[in-house]
Parts: C-alpha cells; sequence; structure tokens
C-alpha cells in the first residue's frame, strides 16, 4: 500500500498539463493530425492534455481597447477566450499549431495570440513546442513563425524545446505517410 501511494505521488508530480492551441481550420487537416499525434503520446506517457481547436470556439477579435489592462486582465469581450486563458494558466507545457497560409500563422492563430494581451505580462513560464505544415517547403515554413517567435519572447524565461514542420503537404491528411507523423507522437510522448 505505501509503495502504490508513494508511486502514485510521485506520478502526479511528474505528470504535466498540456494545452495544444490548434488553429488549423479543417478537423481532418494536416496540422490538426500532428496534433492528435502529439496528444496520443503525451496521453500514453501519463499527462493531461487539452486540445483547443480555435475554430470550434466563440472568440471575437481584440477591440484594442486596453480595458484589460485597466481591470486586473480582464477582456470586456464575453467568450470562450477567458476559458482558454484560464487552461492556458494551469499548463507547464504549451503547443502552438498552425498551418502556414501567405507565408504566415493562420488568422486563428493571430486571434489566439492577440485575445491573449489581457495576462500578457504573466505568461508564466512553459515548456513550448511549435507544430506547423505548409503546402510548400520548409524556407516558407521558417519565414511564418515570426509571430509565434515574437509571443514567445513574453514568456518567463521559456523557450521553444521542440518543433515539428511538415512541408509539401497541402492536402489533408499527406502527414500519415511522412516521417513528422510518428514524430509528433514521439515528441508528445517524450515531454
Amino acid at each position: 500500500f505505501y509503495i502504490n501511494r508513494k508511486t502514485k505521488l510521485l506520478r502526479r508530480r511528474l505528470m504535466k498539463n498540456i494545452l495544444i492551441i490548434s488553429s488549423s481550420p479543417r478537423k481532418n487537416g494536416n496540422t490538426q493530425i500532428l496534433c492528435e499525434q502529439f496528444k496520443k503520446g503525451a496521453e500514453e506517457k501519463g499527462h493531461n492534455v487539452n486540445i483547443i481547436r480555435i475554430m470550434d470556439k466563440n472568440i471575437g477579435f481584440c477591440c484594442a481597447c486596453d480595458t484589460c489592462m485597466k481591470n486586473g486582465g480582464i477582456c470586456i469581450l464575453k467568450d470562450d477566450m477567458s476559458f482558454i486563458i484560464e487552461l492556458f494558466q494551469k499548463t507547464d507545457t504549451l503547443v502552438l499549431a498552425t498551418p502556414v497560409y501567405f507565408e504566415g500563422i493562420s488568422a486563428q492563430m493571430k486571434i489566439f495570440i492577440d485575445r491573449m494581451y489581457p495576462i500578457w505580462q504573466n505568461f508564466g513560464k512553459k515548456d513550448i513546442y511549435y507544430i506547423v505544415s505548409a503546402a510548400r517547403g520548409f524556407n516558407i515554413i521558417e519565414k511564418s513563425i515570426g509571430d509565434l517567435d515574437g509571443f514567445v519572447e513574453h514568456f518567463d524565461n521559456s523557450k521553444v524545446v521542440g518543433r515539428i514542420y511538415a512541408a509539401n503537404v497541402m492536402d489533408a491528411g499527406l502527414v500519415k505517410d511522412q516521417s513528422v507523423f510518428d514524430q509528433a507522437y514521439n515528441m508528445g510522448y517524450s515531454v
């Protein structure tokens, strides 16, 4: 009994809360598929994983009113973003996942980043992973991640500890036949 209880306590301490922000507009898109693989690996390792598909949420645009800076980080918009921020604040590991559109991150990811403004001074320390897919080559992916890097710069001593880049995957599901499919699972398992 004592050993089992001690083992359970140790597991709880090692278990991480992982939040995956998926900005893929396609439910079966390559970015979403890689998110699911990452989640599968992390859950099999014993971590608690939440995936937020931005497309499934009611999230408005930032109004740039700055009211959140005057009222303790509470946004005037009453939508799903307050729930996402709550999950974000409880997470140890953050996965930012986006397809590349016109050599940049998706609009959905940009909306998420903009709406994090109410707490930008208190992001905390997190391990961060990127999952990025693109219809063209790796150079397009490298061009596109400036917004992600700019967002991560506002975290406390955080860094990007893992990256999965899926290039040349225009059609939904193409990542299933590439090595990145297994890499996403392995990266999740290695958290």
